[in-house]
């Protein structure tokens, strides 16, 4: 499928398959025709170099991740509820991201949702091994639990402070304390209320 290839007309039909969707929503779908017009190529080099509509919707949300890692890497400096936080912002801050519920609701059998997973479980085996976190608790499950929790934050953020009739930036501080209460219970249920305590 040549997704390996990183030219000019790949990243230019990633970049104008992103704008479509933020465009004109996810209902819309994908019109590769304009997409490709967008890119400055055919629709067969969709084809050539994604293989199908799927492929480079998946490969161009799948980028879109990749960028997390420099808020990762911030991440982990700090504690777990801390890490969760921070990474509860970026992807908020990246509303791009909220786009890749479409490869699971679509059932894309190559999508996987857990980026960076490998690195993530060697630093939770390091902060169980070092008493950061119970060596009970099952992170690979609140894991999964915080990065669902951070999405649906981003997809029903503004239809929700609409219907609420609050400020999205309101609501956004309010689901962010909540979250952070809901972590600190799961890593600690005698953890204080605060999730803005020092170190998070």
């Amino acid at each position: 499928m040549g997704t390996s290839n990183r030219g000019p007309a790949r990243d230019a039909l990633l970049d104008a398959a992103v704008e479509q969707l933020q465009q004109k929503g996810a209902l819309a779908g994908l019109n590769l025709r304009e997409v490709a017009d967008a890119a400055g190529v055919t629709p067969a080099n969709i084809y050539h170099l994604f293989g199908s509509r799927q492929g480079l919707l998946r490969e161009a949300l799948r980028r879109e991740a990749d960028r997390l890692q420099a808020p990762l890497a911030v991440a982990a400096e700090k504690d777990f509820v801390g890490r969760r936080l921070h990474m509860f912002d970026a992807i908020l801050d990246s509303p791009v991201l909220r786009l890749t519920a479409l490869l699971a609701l679509d059932g894309d059998p190559e999508y996987r949702p857990l980026p960076f997973l490998d690195a993530t479980r060697e630093q939770y085996r390091r902060m169980i091994a070092d008493g950061d976190l119970p060596d009970d608790l099952d992170v690979e499950a609140l894991h999964v639990l915080a990065i669902a929790t951070s999405i649906a934050a981003a997809i029903y953020l503004e239809p929700a402070a609409r219907q609420l009739d609050v400020p999205p930036d309101e609501l956004r501080d309010r689901l962010r304390s909540a979250f952070g209460r809901l972590l600190a219970g799961a890593v600690d249920p005698d953890a204080p209320d605060d999730p803005s305590a020092p170190g998070r």
